[in-house]
């Protein structure tokens, strides 16, 4: 949700039902590195305190199993006053497809210094052959408050993830059953904050990441057969500060930025009938930033954001400069209304971690994606957020982006334009404390221009998902949602992957207990119900990496049981 809309929805008389309508968010596309670096940002702005540090949380879309309906981190059972203590926290999940999944996090304060250390574990066969998944993820996180102005963190992360063939390439019987993929990243992060007065803080973070990545395939045909051994090794370090300026009528934002990667690509193929292939490539990335974002309150009711970015960036024989001008504004036409919109030159920036201190939105829009290092693209965005009644709110967005793609992948130089549009429209309602109501209608398309066979040159989908929450006062909760949708897939031709339409529903159900005293809970919950089979394209055709994008909509029935408690 963006900040406009969630200053309409905070009212504290919705009680348990407001929970859900507090924590639903615009569903764009693509939002990860939205959600990790709102994390990090929130990290690093923290007092010392006894929250539980999650390995999972720096990570997106680890599981096919989505909280979904019966959602619920460690944070929400933090006590609601700090004091000297250690505190542990367990969750599990079980269900079909043998899956099974565990999360473990003891966390300690004392005076001033916090320590939280845990793991995560996850694994699944999935709903098909060689759809197989493995998590292993480790952190260490300790914060000092070294004087009532100054305070310091660092964190160790350690990640190993074993994957067949995850993505759904419309049909879903289109995959390889030989693809595999072998994921080691160790990641270190030091951070500070500096308050020197009040409405002054000054921010810090230094992230060093190791990466190796090993992808091989097997293709076995009537006539040859082929086999792949792609390896990537990339290490770097991204250095950023910012300083936060906050007023009653304004605040600002600046920082900089230096980010260094090197990576070492050995591509290797053979054929039968064919000589080996052996490609090897070394490429640095370096790029260096600085920005200034402005929040301005004139007049009374309208809100301007004013902003500029200024990157050089320089990937192999790829050099540029790019001044961004950032423009956003929202206006409170009553207190029950609010328009926005947002115009945003954007560079997607080589993160290591996924993760930068730099502001991801201007007037409720993303302006980060999870699209190619380098890549340049201008985002327009109107909206409308409203109250209709004290526990009804209703809103309608629309977006368009223009992208530049010009890089190297994998060793490979690549250019293509692209257009994103989307749009969207909510109504949430809560007419009991007891009881929450959602209904949306999503629209999202992208058109790319490129030589690449293997990504679509369009795809339109058109979403409505539906839902219904109930939280009783004696701690049992439950949930029912269905989800409209219809898809259009067109590729290049000659392309040899799937193309078409499809239209299809699927229903999600739920129930679970809240135990006294906030010491956990229990669900069960099923997503695709009716275990109805469905052509859906995801995601990963226009995502960065290797690292894939687990579809919303899984064409087999899933039962999974969680259980977290705490102590």
């Amino acid at each position: 949700m963006t900040e406009a809309t969630r200053s309409l929805t905070l009212d504290p008389g919705n009680a348990s039902a407001h929970r859900f309508l507090a924590d639903t968010y615009a569903t764009q596309p693509r939002t990860e590195i939205a959600q990790v670096s709102e994390l990090l940002q929130a990290q690093l702005l923290q007092n010392i305190n006894i929250n539980p540090v999650q390995p999972s949380l720096a990570e997106t879309r680890l599981t096919f199993a989505n909280a979904g309906l019966l959602g619920g981190g460690f944070n929400e059972f933090s006590p609601v006053f700090e004091r000297n203590q250690v505190r542990l926290d367990l969750s599990g999940v079980v269900g079909n497809n043998q899956t099974y999944g565990n999360e473990a996090v003891v966390s300690a304060i004392y005076d001033g210094l916090s320590l939280s250390a845990g793991q995560f574990h996850y694994q699944t066969n999935g709903f098909r052959q060689n759809n197989d998944l493995t998590h292993d993820i480790y952190n260490v996180f300790a914060q000092a408050a070294i004087s009532p102005t100054f305070n310091v963190q660092a964190e160790l992360r350690s990640r190993r993830t074993e994957s067949g063939d995850l993505r759904l390439n419309f049909d879903p019987h289109s995959f390889s059953p030989d693809w595999d993929r072998d994921l080691d990243q160790d990641t270190a992060r030091i951070g500070a904050r500096y308050s020197p007065a009040p409405g002054n803080d000054v921010i810090a973070s230094v992230i060093y990441s190791n990466r190796n990545d090993k992808i091989t395939d097997t293709s076995l045909g009537d006539f040859f057969s082929s086999f792949s051994d792609n390896r990537a090794e990339q290490s770097g370090v991204q250095g950023e500060a910012q300083w936060i300026l906050s007023r009653e009528r304004y605040n600002v934002r600046s920082g900089i930025g230096a980010y260094n990667i090197d990576a070492r690509i050995r591509l290797s193929s053979e054929s039968e009938g064919f000589f080996p292939s052996r490609t090897r490539a070394d490429q640095t990335i370096e790029q260096y930033s600085g920005y200034v974002y402005g929040d301005v309150v004139l007049p009374a009711d309208v809100t301007w954001t004013l902003g500029v970015s200024y990157d050089s960036y320089k990937e192999a024989d790829t050099e540029f400069d790019l001044i961004a001008p950032k423009l956003g504004v929202q206006w409170a036409m009553t207190d029950a209304l609010r328009l926005r919109a947002a115009a945003v030159r954007t560079l997607k920036p080589a993160l290591l971690a996924n993760q930068t201190i730099q502001p991801t939105q201007v007037a409720g829009f993303n302006q980060f994606f999870d699209d190619t290092n380098g890549t340049k693209s201008w985002l327009y965005g109107v909206g409308i957020d409203a109250r209709l009644a004290k526990r009804l709110y209703s809103g309608i967005e629309a977006s368009y982006r223009d992208l530049d793609e010009s890089s190297l992948v994998d060793g490979i130089s690549q250019s293509a334009t692209a257009e994103e549009s989307g749009a969207r429209a909510y109504l949430n309602w809560a007419p009991h404390p007891d009881w929450a109501f959602s209904a949306e209608l999503l629209y999202d398309r992208y058109q790319r221009n490129g030589s690449d066979l293997d990504v679509p040159n369009d795809v339109t989908t058109y979403a409505a998902p539906l839902a219904v929450r109930y939280f009783s006062p004696t701690g049992i909760f439950a949930g029912a949602g269905v989800s409209f949708v219809h898809q259009d897939v067109e590729r290049p031709s000659g392309s040899p992957s799937p193309e078409g339409n499809d239209t299809f529903y699927v229903l999600d159900a739920g129930v679970g207990y809240r135990f006294p005293h906030r010491r956990g809970l229990v669900s069960v919950g099923m997503q695709n119900v009716f275990d109805r089979d469905f052509n859906y394209q995801d995601d990963n055709y226009r995502k960065t990496g290797n690292d894939p994008a687990l579809s919303p909509y899984i064409p087999d029935r899933t039962i999974i049981g969680r259980l977290t408690v705490n102590f």
